[in-house]
């Protein structure tokens, strides 16, 4: 009997012992994958990540948006210098290049490029790797849901175009989903501007503007305006600039909002060691044009309404 407890008693002991070793090892184990795993989340750039913002120009929205840049980063993780794009330094670990003249000027560093504020046909352009952008323009498909919040009634939208715009199969599958007509205008030669111009508006019920370079400039812009408004027509712009200058409405990003997406951009490149793929402005706002609306006998939305109506995908 005594022999027997005695095992007995050895084994309890044993079998203790091993609890606690297991015990021991488990909460070594857990320590070691939670150690790994932080180890897996931790930022790429150790030291803080040197970010060189380069403007287009001085002053105005470069600037605004230079400074919310500033504001939306970690001062701790990554240290920024704000210059103009005429000498860009290479001593950098990434270029933030603000409007397409900063794009152009670092377009053939070796240094990873963040282009923002540039028109998506410069970027497509510009064939090297390690070149990501934060498109100038809308998606097609947001102005397009504003053009039907602010005007649900029309039934023929008119474009104007001197070369194929890459946002065109993009609106005929929106405007044949609708039942809307599109009618589009080529402009083969610019004297005939006002005449292709007059035609257009002639079988249509709003103008829909296009990123179109050719078309849309600072010398043509205001007779465009001019010539729609006496024809009562309305016309829906690409930027708040053309609300302010005579059209009904537009989308648009602020600085701000540009400024933080491009912060998690930044931020994707120090955890990853990569730029994300480019893509379009995600926060936007509306810009109403009210005395055009009233001087054109239109009731729209307010800019808060249309905002609302479009929704977060748009």
């Amino acid at each position: 009997m005594d022999l027997f407890v005695g095992s007995f008693s050895i084994r309890i002991v044993l079998l203790g012992t091993l609890q606690r070793v297991a015990a021991v090892l488990w909460r070594r184990a857990r320590r070691w994958a939670a150690l790994l795993l932080l180890g897996l989340c931790l930022p790429l750039y150790a030291a803080p990540l040197r970010v060189n913002v380069l403007l287009s120009e001085a002053g105005g929205s470069y600037s605004e948006l230079a400074g919310a840049l500033r504001d939306a980063l970690d001062a701790g993780a990554f240290t920024l210098t704000i210059g103009t794009s005429a000498a860009p330094p290479e001593s950098t670990d990434l270029y933030v290049a603000v409007g397409m003249k900063a794009s152009l000027a670092v377009s053939h560093s070796t240094r990873p490029v963040l282009s923002v504020w540039t028109p998506r046909a410069t970027v497509d352009a510009i064939k090297r790797p390690a070149f990501s952008a934060l498109y100038m323009e809308q998606p097609i498909a947001r102005h397009w849901a504003l053009l039907r919040a602010a005007l649900p009634e029309v039934r023929a939208v008119g474009v104007l175009y001197a070369t194929l715009p890459m946002e065109l199969p993009g609106l005929r599958r929106l405007a044949r989903a609708d039942g809307l007509v599109l009618h589009e205008q080529v402009v083969t030669e610019p004297a005939q501007l006002g005449a292709n111009l007059a035609e257009l508006i002639g079988k249509s019920d709003v103008l829909l503007a296009l990123p179109d370079a050719a078309i849309y400039r600072r010398d043509t812009i205001r007779n465009i305006l001019l010539q729609t408004y006496r024809q009562r027509v309305p016309l829906i712009g690409i930027s708040r600039n053309y609300v302010q200058a005579g059209a009904l409405c537009s989308v648009y990003s602020s600085p701000v909002q540009v400024a933080h997406q491009a912060a998690g951009a930044i931020e994707y490149f120090a955890a990853n060691g990569h730029l994300p793929a480019s893509q379009y402005p995600q926060e936007f706002e509306v810009s109403v044009n009210t005395q055009v609306a009233r001087s054109l006998g239109l009731t729209i939305k307010d800019a808060a309404q249309l905002r609302a109506a479009i929704g977060w995908g748009g």
